[in-house]
Formats: structure tokens, C-alpha cells, sequence
């Protein structure tokens, strides 16, 4: 057994895990403290989950590499979506690949050199088997290499592939199986699932099979027309495309009722969703599975019968910790369940690596790293703020979901660090601000390119825009600012805007 007790143990070397780590390591070297942590992995690297998926190789996450400012700023940081964060910024995706999308390997050969930058206690071929809480609250882990104890443990094992409860489903290829694209040539192929993944398994035979059809109870929905980066990204559209012109592919909105095996291939039957119930048998040579993801967390539901958020992620607060166990978090994908379907992004890396960062602090003041995250304002607020919602890469990416907090108290202004949205509506202090950038309601409008813009009226901006909010009583009030072509906020237009709601704060004490 490893007698070790650590501050904390981190479940998974995936982004999300080294994210945490890498951000707590920093804050410890800002107090000369050695962190006393672990990281175990249960494969033989970090970022091994990188090293098969996407299946076919391609990330659709952004790896822009001009922006108008330098990599390392906080502006750019908006339009990176793959690096994980660190104060130096040496270490960018950029430095890995040169492609807007990069391939999966640029991730893991990044993830290993910031192991070994930060020298990260990374224990590989660690399997994490079950847990149980001891006598004096600390945390017992269980895995193929012994029991660690921790006063805290923070679970990031990202997701694994669903497989639904269909009579046949034995029968039919998962989307990590997915054979050579030259195998699906000239035959009848159907993909179950109309996601990423299942457009990704499109997209890669799309030159091959003959007939493609993708199918699932619900409607297939774009990422530029919902704002939500987990729906269907641009460069996986083709099949759509292909349906609506009749190119020998077809989205199916239904329920698929059973697959049988058959000579050369599959009868599947299907129940359509939008033709009155109607029931069709379908002949495939191929069936492929690509149904999604969800989090693999069963020993948590039997050591601590943890609860679910959407049936698919942990349920946790608004410091991503279990509503059930004290002193149990979550990190990078796990974290999703708060803003799951939302214009938000913690299910990807360029959302949840700004979770992470707000674990780590918040990890750091419960282990005594730090003593708070309060740092006074030294500048007149109204700036600070301009400069906050102009260049900030937390409230871009995380937009309606993490925000920066500040408080007002004698006089003096403080920033709180950032934090979500969630924790601010939970906390039971006044005079706090929180500022976001949000979009409005986009969803009332069908056509995507041809939204109407309101100018002078704020409260209808439905692009991304600045969202001030205040907290006195316990009660919050919601500041819209209006909308700008390409989000950048003038001193001129929106300084005297942002003075006159932070000075409703101002009016409430005596400065």
C-alpha cells in the first residue's frame, strides 16, 4: 500500500487532469510550496485517449494561427482551441501543428512535453478500481498498483463510447472499430448516430460506400445555427449537404427497432419519427455504431451512489464538486453537465481547461496553498472591466457560464477570480459583479445568416456581447451591453455604459 496521504489525486492524465495539475503546480511555485499531488493513468502515457479518438485522426477543434496579436496573448488564447494553459505560454499547440485542424497526435505529443516540463506526477498503468471514504474522511483509492490516500480526488476520465440497448447491436461494427475506408466500397452503409462522430464516419467513406445513411430519434442540428460546438461542426456537413441534394445520402429521424444479421449484410428495422409511426425494413451491407459518449463512472455509482446530470455526467455544484461526496471533483469532460447543450464548451478542451484552471484554485485555498484568490483593483473599474470583456479568453469560450468576479467593499474594488456562474448564483454575499460575455436567444430565430440586429437596444443583442450582473440582497440584476461586429468594445461607446452599472454597486456604500 502507498502510505502517502496526498493534498489531492487526480483520476486520468487526459487535458482535463494535467490542466488541473499543471495550474495547481503553478500556484504552488508562486508560494514556494512542493505540491503533493498525484496523477494516475491507467494507460502508459497521458493523453492516451488522444491516441484513438477521433477515430479517423482529424480534430475539429480550432488551431487558428493569426489572430492580429501575439500567440501568447489572451486574445489569441480565444482562438486556440486546443492548447491547455500555462503563465509562460511556451507550449502551444501551434508549436505541434500547422493546420487549422490539427491531427490527434499534435494533442498528445503536447500533453507529454508538459508532463515533463512541469515534472508531473503522472503514475501510468495505474488502474483506478473503486474507492471508499475512511474513518477520518480521507479517500482511499483503490487501483491495480495499490491504494492511494487523499484529502481530495478529482475524477477526470473523460468519456467512453454509449452503446444502446438494441436487439442486434452485437452484431454490428463500434465507431472505435471502424475498419479501412477501402472496406465500405460500393456497399450500403449505415451509421447510427448523427453527431460528430457518426458525420466524422461519413465524411471518411464519403468517396467509397454507395449509399450512406445516418440515423437517430433526433434531428440532426449545426453548430453555426445552434451555437453549441458539440453539434454538428461545419467540416462534417457534407452529408447533410449530400441528403438535402439527393446524393445517395439520407438522415433518418427514427428509432431503429432491431438490426437482424442476414446473408451479406443487415436488416434493420426502423419506426420513423416524422411519417406517422411509420415502420420500414431496411437492407445494409454495413451497420456502424457511433452513438456518442457519456461518462464512465459506475464504481462511483456503487462506492458512493453519486447522482446524474442529464443521465449522462456527474451531478456537481458550481465548483464541480459531487452534490453527494465532499471533497470528490470533477474535471475536463466530466464537467459538461452544467452547461450540456449549451452555447458553453466544457465538453471540449477549450472549455474545460478553464474549469480546470477554477478547480485549481479553488483546490489550492482548500489545501492551504493559497489564502484566497482576492487581488485589489488597482485601476479605475470601469477600465478593468472594459479590458476584461475585450480580452479575456475565460468569458469568450465559456461564454454565459464562467465570468469574473469582483467585489465592492469599503471603498475598494477586488477581484475574486473567475469563477462560474453557477457558484456566483450560490454565493451568499453582496455587492459582487460578475462579468460574461453571452449570446442572446438564438434559437427564435430559423434562418442563422440572416438574424435582424437591434442598434441602441442592447437587451436585443443576440450575437455574443458583455452581460454585467449584480448582486445585492441576494438579488441579481442582468446589464446587457450591445452587440459589436467583431466583439471589440470601445472606450468611447461602452466605458460610460460599463461606469454607470458599477456605480449602482458604488451607491450602496459609502466610498
Amino acid at each position: 500500500m502507498n502510505k502517502s496521504i496526498y493534498d489531492v489525486v487526480i483520476i486520468g492524465g487526459g487535458p482535463g487532469g494535467v490542466q488541473t495539475a499543471i495550474t495547481y503546480y503553478e500556484l504552488c511555485k508562486e508560494q514556494n510550496i512542493k505540491p503533493n499531488i498525484a496523477i494516475l493513468e491507467a494507460s502508459g502515457k497521458a493523453g492516451h485517449s488522444f491516441t484513438k479518438f477521433p477515430v479517423h485522426g482529424k480534430l475539429i477543434s480550432n488551431n487558428k494561427l493569426y489572430t492580429g496579436k501575439a500567440p501568447e496573448s489572451r486574445f489569441s488564447e480565444r482562438f486556440d482551441w486546443n492548447s491547455l494553459i500555462t503563465k509562460e505560454k511556451d507550449i502551444l499547440l501551434r508549436n505541434y501543428s500547422r493546420e487549422f485542424y490539427p491531427e490527434r497526435d499534435a494533442v498528445v505529443r503536447m500533453i507529454s512535453d508538459l508532463v515533463e516540463k512541469y515534472q508531473l506526477p503522472v503514475h501510468t498503468n495505474t488502474r483506478w478500481i473503486g474507492t471508499k471514504k475512511t474513518e477520518d474522511g480521507l479517500f482511499e483509492v483503490n487501483t491495480s498498483k495499490g491504494e492511494y490516500l487523499t484529502r481530495y480526488m478529482v475524477v477526470a476520465t473523460g468519456l467512453e463510447p454509449m452503446t444502446p440497448d438494441i436487439p442486434g447491436i452485437k452484431h454490428v461494427t463500434k465507431y472505435e472499430d471502424m475498419k479501412h475506408k477501402e472496406y465500405y466500397r460500393d456497399k450500403r452503409v449505415l451509421i447510427m448516430g448523427k453527431g460528430n462522430s457518426g458525420t466524422e464516419c461519413a465524411q471518411d467513406i464519403l468517396n467509397e460506400a454507395n449509399v450512406i445513411m445516418l440515423a437517430s430519434p433526433s434531428s440532426a442540428k449545426l453548430a453555426f445555427k445552434t451555437h453549441y460546438v458539440g453539434n454538428i461542426r461545419a467540416v462534417n456537413s457534407i452529408i447533410a449537404e449530400n441528403y438535402q441534394l439527393k446524393h445517395q445520402s439520407a438522415l433518418l429521424d427514427c428509432h431503429i427497432r432491431e438490426i437482424e444479421k442476414v446473408e451479406n449484410g443487415y436488416n434493420v428495422t426502423v419506426e420513423y419519427i416524422h411519417a406517422n409511426g411509420e415502420v420500414e425494413t431496411l437492407f445494409f451491407n454495413e451497420v456502424i455504431a457511433a452513438t456518442g459518449f457519456k461518462s464512465s463512472l459506475q464504481s462511483l455509482v456503487e462506492d458512493f451512489d453519486i447522482k446524474w446530470l442529464h443521465n449522462k455526467f456527474p451531478s456537481i455544484s458550481g465548483t464541480f464538486e459531487s452534490t453527494e461526496v465532499e471533497g470528490l471533483y470533477f474535471a475536463g469532460a466530466q464537467t459538461h453537465g452544467l452547461d450540456y447543450r449549451t452555447t458553453s464548451t466544457s465538453g471540449f478542451i477549450h472549455g474545460f481547461r478553464y474549469n480546470s484552471k477554477i478547480l485549481a484554485h479553488h483546490l489550492a485555498e482548500e489545501t492551504g496553498v493559497i489564502i484566497s484568490r482576492a487581488k485589489e483593483i488597482n485601476i479605475p473599474i470601469e477600465d478593468y472591466v472594459l479590458e476584461e470583456l475585450n480580452e479575456s479568453p475565460d468569458l469568450w469560450l465559456q461564454p454565459g457560464y464562467v465570468g469574473r468576479l469582483l467585489k465592492f467593499k469599503d471603498g475598494t474594488w477586488t477581484s475574486l477570480g473567475y469563477r462560474t456562474k453557477n457558484e456566483f448564483e450560490e454565493m451568499d454575499e453582496d455587492s459582487l459583479v460578475f462579468l460574461t460575455l453571452e449570446y442572446g436567444d438564438i434559437h427564435q430565430f430559423q434562418e442563422s445568416f440572416s438574424i435582424p440586429r437591434v442598434p441602441g437596444d442592447p437587451e436585443k443583442s443576440v450575437h455574443i456581447h458583455p452581460v454585467i450582473r449584480i448582486k445585492e440582497n441576494q438579488d441579481i440584476m442582468a446589464f446587457n451591453l450591445e452587440e459589436h461586429l467583431e466583439s471589440r468594445f470601445s472606450e468611447e461607446d461602452y466605458l460610460p455604459e460599463i461606469k454607470k452599472i458599477v456605480m449602482k454597486v458604488n451607491a450602496k456604500q459609502p466610498v
